[in-house]
């Protein structure tokens, strides 16, 4: 196991022990995340973040639109203050529901605070976090939204603060559009959906943008067997195995190595200009 994965174990009991407590709550939702504690490419990325998150006990953290399973654990686990943003009002009702059954919802240290923002224009003053990411989010925002959502977090991280990003990844840019609605948008028959990205796109959209330096870029990936494939396979019974995708993640993603590893994903860490 990588050093990024060694956090996952405790990723998945946080996910169990909110899961748990949801239930008396909000019932279906508490046995949703109790079945599922970390889903299999989610492991691999909130394992990232918690590790490149390198600020103290009591930091205020932005998090952008990512799912909202990595706030909890930052605010249980490391004490940080997190503000979780959302474009969708449901979204951030959810956020809200899993923060107040664990007694953890507000603005402190060890608690989540839920608001609705648009990544592209936050309400919120210059250098007001201490750090921000954004977890498989920034794809989904449609024509140049993902560099004005990016441009965002670094404007509202303080100097020398740290954003942490995961994007999907592929050898040859692609976008793909889908019927109906996607999130808050929806234009018919063709509604952008998400973009992979590849090393220009990657490096034009969002590592070149200005205001911070790259500090770690990886690609991550399978190689020859696929876990991602192996979940496929089960169809609507990947439920009955969906407790364990944090072990597949943890036995299957890696930072890419070797050319015959295929690129999926890009994680990376910037850091603000001083």
């Amino acid at each position: 196991m990588t050093r990024s994965l060694s956090t996952i174990p405790s990723l998945w009991a946080t996910g169990v022990r909110v899961g748990t407590t949801t239930i008396p709550r909000a019932p279906l939702l508490g046995l949703k995340r109790l079945l599922l504690p970390v889903s299999y490419w989610r492991a691999a990325e909130f394992a990232f973040a918690g590790r490149e998150l390198n600020v103290p006990s009591g930091a205020r953290i932005l998090d952008l639109g990512s799912p909202k399973d990595l706030s909890l654990f930052l605010a249980i686990r490391r004490n940080y203050e997190v503000v979780a943003v959302d474009i969708l009002a449901e979204t951030i009702a959810i956020s809200e529901t899993f923060a107040r059954a664990q007694g953890r919802s507000g603005a402190a240290p060890g608690h989540v605070k839920s608001e609705v923002q648009d990544g592209r224009s936050l309400t919120y003053a210059d250098n007001s976090f201490d750090a921000a990411y954004s977890i498989s989010v920034l794809e989904h925002i449609p024509d140049g939204g993902d560099s004005l959502a990016l441009k965002e977090l670094i404007r509202v991280v303080r100097p020398g603060g740290r954003i942490v990003v995961t994007v999907p990844y592929d050898d040859q840019y692609r976008e793909t559009f889908v019927s109906g609605r996607v999130y808050e948008r929806d234009l018919g028959e063709k509604t952008f959906f998400e973009r992979h990205y590849d090393d220009a796109a990657l490096r034009k959209r969002l590592l070149g943008i200005g205001g911070a330096s790259v500090e770690h870029l990886e690609l991550w990936g399978e190689g020859s067997i696929s876990g991602e494939r192996i979940l496929s396979a089960f169809g609507r019974a990947r439920a009955l195995i969906s407790p364990f995708e944090w072990l597949m993640a943890a036995t299957f993603l890696r930072p890419i190595r070797s050319p015959s590893d295929r690129a999926m994903a890009a994680f990376f860490t910037l850091v603000k200009n001083s």
